[in-house]
């Protein structure tokens, strides 16, 4: 991307999937700058960080706090003059009927899953934008921002939300001529918080983290990857230039099932 070395930026970054991205992008040469709002998650990070890469660091960040997000984006663009991976990946999930999710859990969701990454593209875009070199925006959404299913409105309707932003982002920075690609990441079932909070059953959960070392065929629609895979697969989906990048590629055919059958 630049003869710099690269500047990764991830929000949501103490556990997850967020938390593989960070640890993969050191391990790649990065400086990565780790966010989230949890410290504890954060400060056991950064060691893992610093051992590839002692300018990396960590700050706790609230994504829907825009004064916070814009002064983080102050203080790397001061520190390093370029970002080249934005990772908006904060998130959070409500598993309940759409009717029992309440006003205030609403507004809980929507600030975290879809403010969350507007907030981080308004803090970091515009100066990605004239940087001088390339950059890359990706934002968290899911399978759900093609596929709804019982439980999920409010976390269905954020990532359906965040897929739309992401596709306008795509087309206006292409008329805008900028230097900038944008990708959605789409997961299906990993190993995460969010997966075990949302009552997605995958078949293969159990008492001992799941090794998927040297795994490279697609895994069955509810098959649980590790984040340390879906973290290879979204980097691998950027260099390949991929818009939406799908860690259960099956899932994009009962996307277009589903959806086909709304128009007929």
């Amino acid at each position: 991307m630049s003869a710099k070395v690269p500047i990764s930026v991830i929000t949501g970054a103490a556990s997850g999937i967020g938390r593989a991205i960070a640890i993969h992008a050191a391990q790649l040469g990065h400086t990565v700058v780790a966010t989230d709002r949890e410290t504890e998650g954060l400060n056991s990070l950064l060691p893992e960080l610093q051992k590839q890469n002692s300018n990396s660091f960590v700050q706790a960040v609230d994504v829907t706090n825009t004064a916070e997000l814009e002064a983080l984006a102050d203080q790397v663009f001061a520190r390093f003059g370029h970002v080249n991976y934005l990772f908006n990946n904060a998130g959070t999930v409500i598993n309940a009927d759409l009717l029992d999710q309440s006003a205030d859990l609403w507004r809980r969701v929507i600030e975290v899953n879809l403010m969350g990454v507007v907030n981080g593209i308004l803090a970091f875009v515009p100066k990605m934008k004239t940087q001088g070199c390339r950059g890359h925006v990706t934002n968290t959404g899911s399978v759900a921002s093609f596929i709804a299913g019982p439980g999920l409105a409010s976390y269905s309707a954020t990532k359906m939300a965040v897929r739309g932003v992401s596709e306008t982002l795509l087309f206006e920075l292409a008329m805008a001529g900028a230097d900038v690609g944008v990708s959605i990441l789409c997961p299906g079932p990993v190993e995460t918080p969010i997966l075990a909070a949302s009552g997605i059953a995958a078949e293969n959960i159990g008492d001992n983290p799941i090794d998927d070392t040297g795994v490279t065929s697609p895994p069955d629609l509810m098959e649980a990857i590790s984040p340390r895979r879906c973290a290879e697969i979204v980097f691998a989906g950027i260099e390949a230039g991929q818009f939406a990048i799908f860690t259960h590629p099956g899932y994009k055919d009962v996307a277009r099932e589903m959806i086909g059958a709304h128009l007929v």
